[in-house]
């Protein structure tokens, strides 16, 4: 192993939602497709809002398990989404290289906290008018980009990654713009 080794770049794929609401449709839907998906979520609170509606829709239980509960043994071989964005980006690397992503798959919606601080509000509208549906998934390379541009501003005005329970709770303690 070389003193320079190249870490190994992860490849992002987000899904973006207009709505929450139609995101956790669409976490439905694929366990529905696979039932063996592993869910992964930053936060307990979302962690916890997915259970509920699993809870409330389907006698099964689905994978769903916090990040710092991921190990690759565990992933080994399944389909992997995380569930949202973590706000440091370097920490979701982290993550993905210790599960042994090659490609990693975000689900996330516009009007989560982290997108808000943003300003998806007027990128919601924007959508709105050009006739999308609020269930239809957005991907696109740029979208991931912008994504970790406002990761990366984040990371320059974050001196500390105070723990949170909800992506609102972490950028409180973490972020003030």
């Amino acid at each position: 192993m070389g003193l320079f080794k190249r870490k190994e770049s992860i490849k992002i794929k987000d899904k973006i939602w207009m709505k929450k609401e139609a995101k956790l449709q669409g976490i439905i839907s694929e366990w529905q497709k696979d039932p063996g998906t592993i869910f992964i979520f930053w936060f307990d609170d979302s962690l916890r809002e997915v259970e509920s509606i699993f809870t409330k829709q389907t006698n099964n239980s689905p994978i769903l398990i916090t990040a710092r509960e991921a190990t690759a043994q565990y992933a080994a071989g399944k389909k992997i989404i995380v569930g949202e964005h973590y706000p440091l980006q370097q920490k979701e690397n982290d993550l993905f290289q210790k599960l042994k992503l090659g490609v990693a798959e975000i689900w996330s919606s516009l009007d989560e906290p982290l997108f808000k601080r943003f300003g998806s509000d007027k990128i919601i509208e924007i959508m709105k008018q050009l006739g999308m549906k609020e269930d239809q998934v957005i991907e696109h390379p740029m979208i991931s980009k912008a994504i970790q541009n406002a990761q990366a501003k984040i990371s320059k005005k974050n001196l500390m990654d105070s723990p949170g329970v909800s992506q609102s709770d972490w950028l409180l303690k973490n972020f003030q713009s």
